[in-house]
């Protein structure tokens, strides 16, 4: 596999680290599961490397009920390049920090998804554990937060391995 392919990137922002604090079980998960990672700030991510992964996991925390900003802008700018289609196909995913329960952080989620969705990305569900991503809020264990991070990092790199199996 070429240096700059990976099968899943994680993109993320992280205002008082409980969003940043939630990407290395994530990674965990998904290396565990086989998968190759890369991770970056999105201040730092570049879009040849949205282009070349298999699945694009972003990580906001809650800003008003909804995705901060600057991943917002993110894929904002997408829509100049190509759009409709550079993404369609690959998975995708999210998650999130946010403060106490009924913050918002669902909504952010939700949020994060129905852009990933506009993209033509692959969403799914997970019935056994945070349905729609994970979320750290304030008052979670940080044990739970691991535990969660990396089911879903597992996850997301089981269904790349189903969408692209090798040979």
């Amino acid at each position: 596999m070429p240096d700059n392919c990976h099968d899943l990137l994680i993109i993320y922002t992280s205002k008082n680290g409980r969003t940043g604090a939630m990407v290395e079980p994530i990674e965990q998960g998904m290396q565990e599961a086989g998968a190759t990672t890369l991770v970056r700030t999105v201040e730092d991510v570049q879009w040849e490397e949205m282009l070349s992964a298999k699945g694009v996991i972003i990580g906001t925390p809650v800003r008003f009920g909804d995705v901060d900003w600057q991943i917002k802008r993110l894929f904002d700018l997408t829509t100049f390049q190509d759009y409709p289609g550079p993404l369609a196909g690959k998975v995708g995913g999210a998650f999130t920090g946010g403060g106490r329960p009924g913050s918002g952080a669902e909504l952010a989620l939700l949020s994060m998804l129905h852009i990933l969705l506009n993209h033509g990305m692959i969403i799914q569900g997970n019935a056994y554990t945070a349905h729609y991503g994970p979320v750290a809020l304030r008052e979670s264990s940080d044990e739970e937060v691991q535990t969660v991070c990396e089911a879903w990092g597992r996850h997301w790199a089981e269904l790349v391995q189903r969408l692209n199996p090798a040979g």
